[in-house]
């Protein structure tokens, strides 16, 4: 009856072990800061969540250019293709943790800029019109890990807009 008992318990602590390796893709991810590679969003009032595989080199990083920091992250829902992503650039200057800088800039003209991909190849981009925020609440680079929130709108080249709410990311580097 021990053993039993024993094997049960076991068996329950593995499960539970196993569940941040495993993110449910009908529910967003916590908001954390400890780099567990997860990203997720509502695009327009439906969850989003990421993988942890990356598309482009170098995904997502960090950059430290002095008194600037160069933030890119690359999220993807499917594996080695563009569509149903988020990509958001901010080069910010003087960074604060914990304080909200505009994605408004497209990324022809400026470096503050995010974009949805949908599941057509269809892009969305932020714009002076159509903007959002990016909040970074952890960037450690020794460690290189960056977590935050972002939300924001984005447009298509039809006129089509999209909003994208209750974003957040906790990512290492890739």
């Amino acid at each position: 009856m021990k053993n039993l008992l024993f094997l049960v318990l076991l068996s329950i602590g593995l499960l539970s072990s196993c569940k941040d390796d495993n993110q449910d893709s009908t529910v967003l991810p916590e908001a954390t800061q400890s780099g567990k590679n997860t990203a997720g969003a509502l695009v327009n009032g439906k969850v989003w969540v990421a993988t942890t595989k990356k598309i482009n080199q170098p995904g997502t990083y960090c950059e430290n250019l002095g008194n600037r920091i160069k933030i890119t992250l690359d999220l993807r829902q499917v594996e080695n293709q563009a569509k149903n992503s988020i990509d958001i650039t901010a080069i910010i200057e003087d960074l604060e943790l914990n304080k909200s800088y505009p994605l408004s800039e497209d990324p022809d003209t400026g470096y503050k800029f995010a974009i949805y991909t949908d599941n057509n190849l269809v892009n969305y981009g932020t714009n002076s019109t159509n903007t959002g925020t990016i909040k970074i609440t952890r960037l450690d680079l020794q460690n290189q890990i960056v977590s935050g929130i972002f939300e924001f709108k984005a447009v298509n080249n039809n006129g089509n807009v999209i909003t994208v709410t209750e974003g957040r990311f906790d990512k290492k580097f890739d």
